[in-house]
């Protein structure tokens, strides 16, 4: 079938022609966001994959923009209802003093909260794809968000997750 040749190959997003039927287990790429770097991964469970699939990981991959705006929301919602987001500024809050917290939020802003201006300071710093359940997963994308302490983003992540359309699955906090 002349149409099965065609679509052996795919150009996705940030990481160039993937040969569908000839898949690697990782692959790694980055890309500038919001004046960061973005790390982004690709992990396969499969040698192959359909042409759904694949039309499913360039829609996504495309939609990083629209992706980051709702999981901000769904973060903002949870930290709200005194969920993980609000465990994870907690924790920071507790653990910084205010020489090191003074470095992040502004002490003298009264319009908003220590926590609020925290949060506004969570930065994305990779998105993670397991198209095909690799690692047992029952998510499709893992957004990991972290915190600069000293110019640097902290190992403490709070993550989102998400079904393949970019619904959220759930919040949790890795570190």
């Amino acid at each position: 079938m002349n149409d099965k040749r065609k679509m052996a190959n795919i150009d996705l997003p940030h990481f160039g022609q993937i040969d569908l039927t000839q898949l690697q287990e990782y692959y790694s790429a980055e890309t500038a966001f919001s004046g960061t770097m973005l790390r982004l991964d690709l992990n396969f469970e499969n040698k192959s994959i359909s042409e759904e699939q694949a039309v499913n990981i360039k829609v996504f991959l495309d939609n990083i923009p629209t992706l980051e705006i709702q999981n901000k929301s769904s973060i903002d919602k949870n930290f709200n209802d005194g969920g993980e987001a609000a465990d994870y500024i907690n924790f920071y809050l507790d653990e910084l003093d205010e020489d090191e917290l003074g470095n992040i939020i502004d002490h003298d802003d009264k319009d908003k909260s220590k926590e609020q201006q925290l949060l506004s300071k969570l930065k994305l710093i990779r998105i993670g794809l397991y198209p095909d359940g690799k690692y047992g997963t029952d998510y499709y994308g893992v957004f990991d968000y972290s915190i600069d302490i000293d110019g640097e983003p902290c190992d403490q992540l709070l993550v989102v997750k998400t079904k393949e359309n970019g619904d959220l699955d759930h919040i949790t906090w890795e570190s």
